[in-house]
């Protein structure tokens, strides 16, 4: 399974988990199975941040570990079958450790609430925060 995470750069900063994807110069895809990792730059993915969801599926990756992230796209993740995991912390490594444990849990929609994730102070309903949505 292959796991993308925001990160600061691919050269000094890339073991540092950016706390949004707009923070992130670059990416680290990491493939559990074979536990490898790649470094890009962001702009190496999508041009454009609106279109990561089709970017990261055209990839095969299915999982992304972030810090955090508003909810309006947490929803747009989830439909688009990408599944959450919200980061302890910024080390990269730790978090793959976590990951490879399976004692990271991906986040959840229940009757419209997003649970175990900081919000980046939004609420659930559309336009109480500064994404855009």
């Amino acid at each position: 399974m292959k796991v993308l995470i925001p990160v600061v750069d691919h050269e000094n900063e890339k073991n540092k988990i950016t706390k949004e994807f707009d923070d992130a110069a670059s990416y680290c895809i990491y493939d559990s199975l074979s536990k490898t990792y790649e470094w890009l730059p962001t702009n190496a993915l999508t041009s454009k941040i609106g279109n990561i969801s089709f970017a990261l599926k055209r990839k095969g990756i299915l999982s992304v570990i972030i810090r955090e992230m508003p909810v309006m796209a947490i929803h747009l993740f989830t439909e688009m079958g990408i599944a959450l995991y919200p980061a302890q912390g910024n080390n990269l490594e730790e978090n793959i450790k976590l990951f490879d444990k399976e004692e990271l849990h991906p986040l959840t929609i229940v009757n419209g609430n997003v649970t175990h994730v900081s919000l980046s102070n939004c609420s659930t309903s559309c336009g109480s925060c500064n994404s855009g949505c």
